[in-house]
């Protein structure tokens, strides 16, 4: 099936793009969409209908879009953990990409009073990667500045509301305070250093030798290079680190980060790194940390509304907010534009122009692409069904043969087949969580040798076992039921000890 669609689109895919004057054309609209995971090169350009707009929607033709880091997420379908809930296990559950985007309203709904047509607008919407799209006049769409271009304001919307967020809502930043921003020169990392140093931050961030002038030009009252220097080596101190790549260690950050900082995390690296698991093992380390230290650590989703876009279309008409902008490319060419964000090393961020009917928009290629090494759909979906198995259907099984070699073993005693059962899946969840915070081989043979001991004197039936076991189980369930059970047996236990030494 998957076959004859694409033989079916590549008609469209590659079509001409000459204007048409016939009034069926007049009514069509190309858009970006992918139909299944992979590289950028799987990204199509098809022909849809225009929408139309609903009682409180407008209709805005787009002008500029840009991409983000969130696109190829969805391209990739990463990371793979992810898949079944957000992206789709086997196939896209929505082939559309695109964020970011600026235009012009051509149409409104009949109930819509805050725009009318002709309005200059920005805003975010799913699938702007396209000529057309209908939003909410009541979600993240406000005015456009009149002093910024198009392609200026399309760069805004996720990676300014994420820096604004980030700093102002998560951080509560403060003037005064020494913030640093960990890789400054990206589309979150430009927005981060002007935002911050308009709330009075003293700023220092974080770059390629390349780059520092670009991020000193932005405001940053010092630049590191992280070339020459580690920022969490040195003996400063900052009151709020925002981290953008996740290059450094928890700890390591935790160390510069001063006692009642904060430390924000608003990126999971690049494109080839944790795929499968993406940021999560960073923020169980944070979650594990948080109880017993005095600073702030979390990672955050941006909120997209429209009341942070009109703040900053205040600060851009004021000229304390400038988009950078590295690349600019057609809608055509998508693709390449994605190509060249996933390769990690743009400059502010990449626009996408659509141009007027019949004009080529500037394009930028880059030869240079992400090596391929992407497992298909199958392959990703069988190891997630593997991982879930290994969790819960492996330690039952391994809990009743345990349990019948008890019986066997103990033919007048009563077994705990369920403490059997947790008992394994605390050893299971717990090789789990020394992977992913990257424990090591002698880490994991140290915590085999502690459960093999326990589970040793569990068999033995020592109370002190089965409380560890419990405690260890990672699991709420298993401490009220075992609590329950510990409770009972050991009445009766103890209710049999004075018959016990009567017979003896």
């Amino acid at each position: 099936m998957l076959i004859l669609w694409l033989l079916a689109a590549y008609p469209f895919a590659h079509a001409p793009q000459a204007a048409s004057t016939d009034a069926s054309a007049a009514r069509r609209m190309q858009a970006a969409v992918h139909r299944e995971f992979g590289s950028p090169d799987v990204l199509r350009l098809e022909q849809f209908d225009k929408p139309v707009p609903g009682e409180h929607q407008v209709l805005v033709r787009i002008r500029a879009a840009s991409v983000n880091p969130l696109d190829w997420h969805y391209l990739e379908g990463t990371p793979y953990l992810a898949r079944p809930p957000a992206f789709g296990l086997l196939r896209p559950q929505d082939g559309r990409l695109g964020a970011d985007y600026a235009g012009t309203i051509e149409a409104v709904g009949r109930e819509v009073t805050r725009f009318k047509p002709g309005d200059e607008v920005f805003g975010g919407a799913r699938g702007a990667l396209a000529e057309y799209c209908c939003v909410s006049a009541e979600g993240a769409l406000v005015l456009k500045p009149a002093n910024m271009s198009f392609e200026q304001v399309a760069a805004v919307p996720v990676a300014a509301i994420t820096a604004l967020q980030a700093l102002r809502d998560q951080a509560q930043l403060r003037a005064g305070q020494r913030v640093l921003i960990n890789g400054a020169s990206g589309g979150v990392g430009t927005f981060a250093v002007q935002i911050a140093k308009s709330l009075g931050a003293n700023v220092t961030g974080v770059c390629s030798t390349r780059n520092e002038e670009l991020v000193r030009s932005l405001g940053a009252d010092r630049v590191i290079d992280y070339t020459k220097q580690d920022f969490t080596r040195g003996g400063e101190r900052w009151d709020v680190i925002i981290d953008n790549v996740g290059n450094r260690s928890i700890l390591d950050c935790r160390r510069v980060l001063a006692p009642e900082g904060h430390y924000v995390l608003v990126g999971g690296g690049g494109v080839l790194e944790a795929r499968w698991l993406g940021p999560l093992p960073r923020v169980l380390q944070m979650l594990a940390l948080s109880p017993f230290v005095s600073q702030d650590m979390r990672m955050f989703m941006a909120d997209m509304n429209k009341e942070d876009l009109a703040v900053l279309g205040e600060m851009m008409q004021a000229g304390k907010l400038t988009p950078v902008i590295d690349r600019r490319y057609a809608l055509r060419d998508a693709a390449a534009a994605l190509r060249y964000l996933e390769l990690g090393h743009a400059r502010g961020k990449v626009v996408i122009l659509m141009g007027e009917p019949g004009e080529a928009p500037t394009t930028s290629s880059d030869a240079a692409a992400v090596p391929e090494n992407r497992p298909g759909p199958l392959p990703i979906a069988l190891a997630l069904f593997g991982a879930a198995l290994l969790v819960t259907l492996v330690p039952i099984v391994l809990a009743l043969v345990l349990h019948r070699r008890f019986r066997r073993i103990h033919p007048g005693k009563r077994a705990y087949r369920w403490g059997f059962y947790f008992g394994l899946q605390s050893f299971v969840v717990a090789l789990m969580l020394g992977v992913l915070f990257g424990a090591g081989i002698g880490a994991l043979l140290a915590l085999g040798l502690v459960y093999g001991v326990l589970g040793w004197a569990f068999a033995r039936r020592r109370r002190w076992a089965w409380v560890a076991l419990t405690l260890l189980s990672f699991n709420p369930v298993a401490w009220i039921v075992n609590a329950i059970y510990l409770r009972k047996r050991w009445t009766e236990d103890a209710a049999a000890m004075p018959a016990a030494r009567a017979r003896a």
